[in-house]
């Protein structure tokens, strides 16, 4: 069963992904025994609910890992937490192992490095929504998270404890001591000069809508400036129009400075728009 799901799924080709949705008129009988095995559920229970757990073989409902209470489904997956309290403490036991070196991150570096890739494939895949998506009072929940940490540690910020700032510290000048900063600025401003041109020149090719750039929607370079920067790519070539498109500054949020094409596709764009 789980293996028609996933064929299903990967070979849906309407807008909208609508597959799950239609099981029941698309493949009744599979529909019927998906209903059957996910009988735990509440008959309110999405199909995509009910298809997430056939697909990840779990066959109850998820619970809290602090307080053992049922979580809630949020729309693809279950929510981690059943409440902001439970995420706090959550937080507060990984802080204090961070604190000490005793959190698997710090124990098993490949581990931690699969974890980190993971959840960056998630996002360029759509499995985690960027933060001004997420259901949350981001206040009040703040609030909360200071309270904790004031009561266990007595700073209103994690960053403040000076084992943490130490290691911080060591992350950051590990990272970025090889960048020579002058020079990425003067990469940066070239980009930008060439991308405005681009914009001018080439607005209908870029944007072909005709849409208005705004706050709330972003011109993003599609194979970044950082990367076109540590692989020594001519900025003509990262401001050139077809590195150029029009996205929602949310999806930009998320992509960061992960590139959307390869860097054989950039090039591969940028020679054929020369040579026509």
């Amino acid at each position: 069963m789980k293996t028609i799901l996933e064929n299903i799924l990967n070979n849906d080709t309407s807008y909208n992904k609508s597959a799950t949705k239609m099981l029941r008129n698309t493949n009744p009988e599979l529909w019927s025994k998906i209903l059957e095995v996910t009988s735990f559920l509440p008959d309110n229970a999405k199909p995509k609910q009910r298809v997430w757990h056939v697909l990840n073989e779990k066959y109850s409902i998820e619970v809290c890992p602090v307080t053992g209470d049922a979580l809630r489904w949020n729309e693809k997956d279950y929510r981690r937490f059943s409440s902001i309290e439970a995420k706090n403490k959550a937080i507060g036991k990984i802080i204090s192992k961070a604190t000490t070196g005793n959190h698997w991150r710090q124990i098993d570096p490949d581990k931690s490095k699969k974890a980190n890739e993971k959840f960056s494939n998630g996002f360029d895949e759509g499995k985690h929504k960027p933060w001004d998506e997420r259901n949350r009072d981001y206040t009040s929940s703040l609030e909360a998270a200071r309270k904790t940490w004031m009561e266990k540690y007595g700073v209103d910020n994690p960053s403040k404890i000076p084992a943490i700032q130490q290691k911080l510290s060591e992350l950051a000048i590990k990272r970025y001591s090889y960048i020579d900063r002058p020079a990425l600025e003067k990469y940066y401003l070239e980009v930008i000069n060439i991308t405005k041109q681009s914009w001018k020149s080439k607005f209908k090719e870029i944007n072909p809508n005709n849409l208005q750039r705004s706050n709330q929607l972003h011109l993003d370079h599609i194979y970044s400036i950082s990367e076109g920067f540590k692989n020594n790519i001519p900025a003509e070539v990262i401001g050139h129009w077809t590195n150029l498109r029009l996205i929602p500054k949310i999806e930009n949020s998320s992509k960061g400075a992960k590139c959307h094409k390869t860097l054989e596709e950039l090039f591969e764009d940028y020679n054929r728009a020369n040579t026509n």
